[in-house]
């Protein structure tokens, strides 16, 4: 198949979170299917990546009643193209946060089709993913402005955080978009405003969100963010697919960052590592470690954590914490560190070795999420043989099978942390139980290609002579 793939981050040449990770990963395990895949995403001022895009000139995008120039680059990296659209909207320090930021992925969505078209590219299917791709369906279903090819091509749109929307003014939107005002009674509209996620769901052939779980969740009031009616009623059409991780760069018996490496049938550099990260932080040499790689959001709930901290201490633990976000939540975290030095070990930022040494010598790995679409960090912590302790919600769910391969608990509160820690202390770092669950952890399924074939067969649905 010819798969077009857009989206607002992909790594390593931009990335914010797990929307990065996934536009990075899943278009490379899709065309070692077989399938010819071109990414498309902006061209940020502060794009990374080993190699500079080459530039292969201009293109006119229909925008704001006329025609906006933005650039195009291209370069291949494995079996993957990737196509760069530049533009004044993204030559800034930050990817978003910005007041005008619907409006910059109004004209980067307008660009999609004019980008690959520009190489000639003519795809059997589009992937778009979160809300600022969201518009994309929309167009490439009324087929306003479109290169040759584009009108009327089947789309699939994925839903990575239903929190983040893309609302703006639905008379100024369909402007921006040069769209018929007839399009303001659809699924664009919602209670007044133009809701670019919402436009996304509703024109896309199939939607797909990030787990099972998350997909039944989207349908609820608790965690639709008001769009739950809408994914009830279109649910026929919704589906949930766990992303994976990549398993080379994850992978606790090569990973050159640690300082002893260890496999599922041989755990004896694990121990090394725990006595590193003791080290590293200061910890106390007799307790065992629940570990944390997070931002520090309201979402990820280490609010939570860092509350049941005292008990969890208690109860014979010590704490590991990398991560930075929220003001609050950071000065929350470095005050436990500095009353329980040796308890609690607190690093404000972000440190790709130290992450991996805490995946690597933490026994535990605690994500207390208020709601987690799919979540990487405990699949990647299953893999170094380090039992997660998560909430039931979204692919925290779905990944971790309580008892067996990490502990889950139901309540978003300091005592549902507490609790879940007093059953993983119960088990016993280092029993042979304990050893068992790491066994069956470290055995799971986490690669990218059981994910890229489970959208490639939601493809072939949409298109069934594809080949």
């Amino acid at each position: 198949m010819r798969i077009l793939f857009a989206s607002a981050e992909v790594a390593p040449f931009s990335k914010t979170g797990g929307l990065g990770d996934v536009a990075g990963a899943l278009p490379e395990a899709l065309a070692s299917l077989g399938h010819e895949v071109v990414v498309v995403t902006p061209w940020y001022e502060g794009l990374r990546g080993d190699r500079e895009p080459y530039w292969i000139g201009d293109v006119e995008v229909p925008f704001a009643g006329g025609f906006s120039k933005a650039g195009v680059g291209t370069l291949e990296s494995g079996k993957v193209r990737y196509l760069f659209v530049g533009h004044d909207f993204f030559r800034r320090p930050e990817l978003y946060g910005y007041a005008d930021d619907v409006e910059r992925f109004a004209l980067f969505s307008r660009a999609v089709p004019q980008a690959a078209a520009r190489v000639g590219f003519r795809p059997q299917l589009l992937h778009a993913n979160d809300w600022h791709t969201g518009y994309l369906p929309m167009l490439l279903t009324t087929g306003w402005h479109l290169p040759d090819a584009y009108p009327g091509l089947p789309s699939l749109f994925t839903v990575h955080n239903v929190q983040y929307q893309g609302s703006s003014d639905l008379e100024q939107t369909l402007w921006w978009l040069r769209l018929p005002n007839a399009l303001s009674g659809s699924y664009l509209h919602h209670f007044g405003r133009a809701n670019a996620l919402q436009a996304g769901v509703g024109f896309a052939r199939r939607v797909t969100t990030v787990s099972p779980t998350y997909a039944v969740e989207l349908t609820t009031p608790e965690f639709g963010f008001g769009l739950d009616g809408t994914f009830r009623s279109l649910e026929s059409k919704l589906s949930g697919i766990l992303n994976g991780i990549d398993t080379r760069s994850w992978d606790p018996a090569t990973d050159a960052a640690l300082p002893a490496t260890y496999s599922r049938g041989s755990l004896a550099g694990k121990a090394q590592c725990g006595f590193a990260l003791k080290q590293r932080f200061g910890l106390a040499a007799d307790r065992p470690v629940i570990g944390v790689v997070s931002r520090l959001a309201e979402q990820k709930g280490i609010d939570l954590l860092l509350t049941a901290a005292p008990r969890l201490f208690d109860q014979g633990w010590a704490l590991a914490l990398l991560g930075t976000g929220d003001a609050a939540t950071e000065a929350l975290a470095q005050a436990l560190a500095t009353d329980f030095p040796s308890l609690a070990g607190v690093e404000i930022g972000f440190d790709d070795a130290l992450a991996r040494l805490i995946y690597a010598g933490a026994d535990a790995l605690a994500v207390p999420s208020r709601f987690e679409p799919c979540g990487l960090s405990q699949m990647i912590a299953m893999r170094y043989g380090t039992l997660p302790i998560v909430r039931a919600t979204g692919g925290l769910a779905d990944t971790v099978d309580d008892g067996r391969t990490g502990f889950v608990f139901q309540d978003a509160t300091a005592a549902g942390v507490a609790l879940a820690g007093a059953e993983a202390m119960k088990t016993g770092p280092g029993s042979p139980t304990w050893r068992g669950m790491q066994y069956d952890a470290m055995g799971q399924d986490f690669s990218w290609r059981r994910s890229a074939e489970r959208y490639e067969a939601l493809y072939r649905d949409m298109l069934p002579s594809a080949t």
